[in-house]
């Protein structure tokens, strides 16, 4: 790109030498006009396209400094080179400050100049290409933007809003609001089944078709999340029951019209009057998709209906859950039965509709995952089959089958109970052998001390200890400091009581009466033996 310069100097003289001087065409440079004095240049300035100004310090009518504000003021990215006869060190710094890039002292260095010109232009084509850039990524911007007022709120949304409306060019004066969730309940069977490659161009059609049926609207953003499609709207309108009907009507045609392979819910947002409240209405549209497990046969659901419903999800004198928990730890399978009975009829009583009954077994499901994570089991192999669950609630027709499948839920759990206590155990001891390993040879290295550094019990520990390694603790201890001293004996030749103080022994009498009592000798002959 060719770069526009003017020059201004009172002396003609001093122009003509930047003029032949320097080798305008190498820089991609062309001269468009020169000058004698500042307002001229500012005049010039007004009405045409300048890169670079090349201007004299001192000129009759207008000071350096004030033509460098002017120039500024007209073209904000304009560059400057000022050039004086003196070296007026405190000027020069007030220049830079209002954004001069290089101040030259006279008599000029063509050279020096010529290199500074060339360092000029190359500053600019870099923060053209930056600005290039910026441009071409002022759609991700707006994305962000947009994912950010969903996610932040109040003044910080406020603020957010200001810097950004403006320079993306975007107008957020409408009277109402309204954010739709798009959600995508069997992205990760899609990509199992299809690969990621035909999720991603689901996902991308899903967002065209709301793009496509959106354009009813006075403003319509979407952008996509991994499982779902955020849809923001923007209208006005005096009627918010006229525009959550015609929201409705959108929210149809995205499920009539989505892919057969994509199992989609809707989650329509309370409508709100200021786009910084975006956030309420978005926790809304996911609070609305909550109601998905009690109302499974839906597609559809409203934040204002969700707040209709004046039934209870949670049973007035819930049952204790306690009793099933401990049933559960034994494994005592035809107890849980009997509990499980009893909860089952007593429901059948109490809920006469299938959808609330269904979330009942939800929260008895939750206790026992909450469960789970106060004794550390992992559920992660359960999960899948809690929402195989949730998703064929539609075909289930017998509670007596629902019955069943919690009988079998815990059980399972048992089984993962038993595992995850044998690994915790063995993780406890582990780290006991560990602590012991590192400080065998502290003399007064206690049960105690190593009971502490696990987190539990001495009682507890000598007990698990030995339950996990079939050995006692201290005959652990004794034989690493044994095995350790032979390891001495053969490759050092240090004398026996530093041997049994390196070894964790106190007194060099009792070091040699347990060595003589695990290998049949005394330290002495142990250490001649080998040696021979």
């Amino acid at each position: 790109m060719s770069r526009n310069v003017i020059i201004i100097d009172d002396n003609q003289f001093a122009i003509e030498g930047i003029l032949s001087q320097i080798n305008w065409p190498s820089l991609n440079a062309e001269i468009k006009g020169t000058f004698n004095d500042g307002y001229s240049a500012i005049e010039y300035a007004q009405s045409h396209d300048i890169d670079l100004v090349i201007s004299d310090i001192e000129m009759p009518g207008i000071s350096g400094i004030e033509l460098c504000s002017r120039l500024i003021q007209i073209k904000p990215d304009i560059r400057m080179i000022l050039i004086s006869a003196f070296d007026k060190f405190d000027y020069a710094k007030k220049a830079i400050r209002i954004g001069v890039v290089d101040y030259i002292e006279k008599p000029i260095s063509y050279p020096y100049l010529s290199e500074k010109l060339a360092s000029v232009f190359r500053s600019m084509d870099q923060e053209d290409r930056t600005r290039t850039i910026v441009e071409q990524s002022k759609p991700l911007i707006q994305e962000k933007l947009i994912s950010d007022l969903i996610g932040f709120s109040g003044a910080e949304a406020e603020e957010r809003l200001s810097r950004y409306s403006r320079y993306l060019s975007l107008d957020f004066n409408y009277s109402s609001y309204c954010v739709l969730k798009i959600r995508i309940e069997n992205a990760d069977s899609i990509e199992k089944d299809f690969g990621v490659q035909r999720y991603q161009m689901d996902v991308i059609s899903i967002e065209e078709s709301a793009r496509k049926s959106g354009s009813v609207f006075d403003w319509f953003y979407c952008y996509h999340t991994y499982d779902a499609v955020y849809c923001i709207i923007g209208q006005n309108t005096n009627s918010t029951e006229h525009f959550l009907t015609v929201i409705h009507k959108f929210a149809d045609i995205i499920i009539t019209n989505s892919d057969a392979t994509a199992e989609l819910n809707i989650g329509i947002g309370t409508i709100v009057p200021r786009i910084s409240m975006l956030h309420e209405s978005a926790e809304n549209a996911e609070g609305a998709l909550k109601y998905r497990f009690c109302f499974p046969h839906d597609t559809i659901y409203d934040a204002y209906d969700t707040e209709k419903h004046s039934f209870s999800f949670f049973p007035e004198n819930g049952r204790d859950t306690s009793e099933l928990f401990q049933l559960i730890a034994s494994k005592n399978t035809a107890q849980i039965r009997v509990w499980l009975r009893d909860y089952f009829d007593a429901l059948a009583k109490e809920c006469t509709v299938k959808n609330i009954l269904f979330s009942r077994i939800h929260i008895l499901i939750g206790d026992i995952i909450h469960f789970c994570y106060e004794v550390n089991i992992d559920i992660s192999d359960m999960e899948e089959d809690i929402t195989k669950l949730y998703r064929r609630f539609d075909r289930i027709h017998d509670y007596n089958e629902l019955f069943e499948w919690m009988c079998g839920f815990c059980l399972k759990v048992g089984r993962c109970l038993d595992t995850s206590t044998e690994s915790y155990h063995e993780h406890i001891c582990s780290q006991a052998s560990q602590f012991i390993s590192e400080n065998y040879s502290d003399n007064t290295l206690s049960l105690s001390d190593i009971a502490r550094h696990v987190g539990i019990s001495s009682a507890y520990l000598s007990a698990l200890y030995k339950k996990v390694y079939g050995k006692n603790i201290f005959d652990t201890i004794t034989s690493l400091r044994l095995e350790k001293a032979c390891q001495l004996l053969q490759q050092s030749t240090l004398p026996l009581k530093e041997i049994s103080i390196r070894c964790g022994y106190s007194n060099q009498y009792y070091f040699s009466n347990s060595f003589k009592k695990k290998y049949g000798q005394s330290p002495s002959l142990y250490r001649k033996a080998e040696n021979n």
